[in-house]
């Protein structure tokens, strides 16, 4: 388990154009798109070189997993570079990897390990003992892979026996991309044919990356085709920013410039895959102002501009359609916050899939909000907002480890000129490491 600090926020914004722009530096690269990189360097047989890589604590419990298990791992010159190369090590004795809370990338390398038939205990924290297992490990077993519970049934600790694995045909019944990737990743490894068919449109970089490196992948009415070909893994990989990182220095920057039309901010180098995308287009729906422009395709991931003007007459917005859900999935608990201080109200419908991340994100980003005085209706899996809440301070803010509502509560201190302590702030660490550098910046206390 991981402890993280609290966080005392006892600064206010600044709110000079110059000081907005100049955060560029400090935003991470796209933590989904790492950690599928990684993966796929591993399975080069060459040395690959991995450019602007996000170095949060998700990312880098997976590098360390695969050194331990025979993979070397070569810092560049910039902490953001590094170059995997090597061969999975015969196993001598069996091997145990921990990967923290990370569940993409405790899920992810048992497909990847499956496929190679690598004998490994696969393990996490208490968080991610927490967390379902059952939808990657029934239709893996069921194409050959021989999987085993070693505490509860459905969660981590996972134990990978040798095992040929078939490929052949599954059905998941999750909308999940860590679900469908993971399958793909042990078909890729075992170099095995195989279709899944899936309920719900996720993030689908996992099947980008696929065809632009060569092997055949037919993605269509909710169903995947996997062929393999001549696979040809890049000597070096270039990862754009993560759009899910700057949904909260942008939700702050919109915000605090409601009423200043004047004000610009822009994030090049962007990842803007579609699948991505689903809270800047709620912020449209809601009446902010940004305009997102593609400007080249890298390793078949559309990358490019997001460009960000005050002003606007913003209103909260529902969020009833199940694929914009799964595109800001993320990103909801920031737009349920969002929608407490704007005027109008909102309804958020079927967030069945928030009960299991790094928290049971309904409950909890509930707790959050209401200990900034705001607050919201829960049926079932249902939530009601009524907008036009006025924050206040309450106390100490949970954010019960999970670094989406540390965030969340960032933005809504700093919009409000509020001062507080975030318990265990610190967690944004698992994917934004520079996110306290970022505000910093932003609020002046940075030169």
């Amino acid at each position: 388990m991981i402890d993280y600090p609290d966080r005392p926020i006892d600064f206010t914004l600044g709110r000079q154009q110059q000081v907005w722009a100049n955060i560029d530096g400090y935003l991470p690269s796209d933590k989904s798109i790492s950690h599928r990189m990684i993966l796929f360097a591993a399975l080069a047989r060459h040395p690959v070189r991995l450019r602007d890589l996000n170095r949060g604590k998700a990312v880098t419990l997976l590098l360390d997993a695969l050194q331990q298990l025979g993979l070397e791992v070569t810092p560049g010159q910039t902490p953001q570079t590094l170059e995997i190369s090597g061969e999975f090590a015969q196993a001598t004795h069996e091997r145990r990897v921990d990967l923290g809370p990370s569940s993409a990338a405790a899920r992810l390398l048992i497909g990847m390990l499956v496929g190679l038939n690598v004998p490994c205990i696969v393990d996490g924290d208490e968080t991610l003992r927490n967390r379902p297992f059952d939808w990657i490990v029934e239709p893996l077993n069921q194409m050959g892979a021989h999987l085993e519970y070693l505490g509860r049934p459905g969660a981590l600790p996972i134990r990978i026996h040798q095992a040929a694995f078939r490929g052949g045909a599954a059905q998941i019944h999750i909308g999940s991309a860590q679900a469908i990737s993971t399958l793909l990743f042990a078909g890729v490894a075992a170099r095995k044919p195989m279709s899944i068919r899936y309920p719900v449109v996720a993030r689908d970089h996992t099947q980008r990356i696929i065809n632009s490196f060569g092997d055949r992948l037919q993605d269509e009415q909710l169903q995947i085709h996997y062929q393999p070909r001549d696979c040809a893994i890049p000597e070096e990989i270039s990862i754009p920013r993560d759009p899910s990182a700057i949904a909260y220095p942008a939700a702050l920057f919109l915000l605090c410039n409601r009423h200043q039309e004047q004000q610009r901010l822009s994030f090049d180098n962007v990842c803007l895959n579609p699948t991505r995308l689903g809270f800047f287009n709620w912020l449209l729906a809601c009446g902010f102002n940004l305009t997102l422009e593609v400007d080249s395709i890298r390793h078949g991931e559309p990358v490019g501009r997001l460009l960000l003007r005050g002003g606007g007459q913003p209103r909260a917005h529902d969020l009833r359609d199940k694929h914009q859900f799964h595109a800001m999935i993320d990103e909801v608990p920031l737009a349920l916050a969002i929608s407490c201080v704007l005027p109008g109200s909102a309804t958020f419908s079927d967030l069945y899939e928030l009960t299991f991340k790094e928290s049971d994100r309904i409950a909890a980003t509930r707790s959050m909000l209401n200990a900034l005085g705001l607050d919201y209706q829960v049926d079932g899996y249902d939530v009601r907002v009524e907008g036009g809440q006025v924050p206040s301070v309450q106390g100490a803010i949970p954010t019960f480890g999970d670094h989406r509502l540390s965030m969340t509560a960032h933005v809504l201190l700093l919009a409000h000129g509020l001062q507080a302590t975030i318990l265990e702030g610190h967690c944004y660490q698992t994917s934004f490491p520079g996110f306290a550098q970022c505000l910093d910046r932003l609020t002046g206390r940075e030169a």
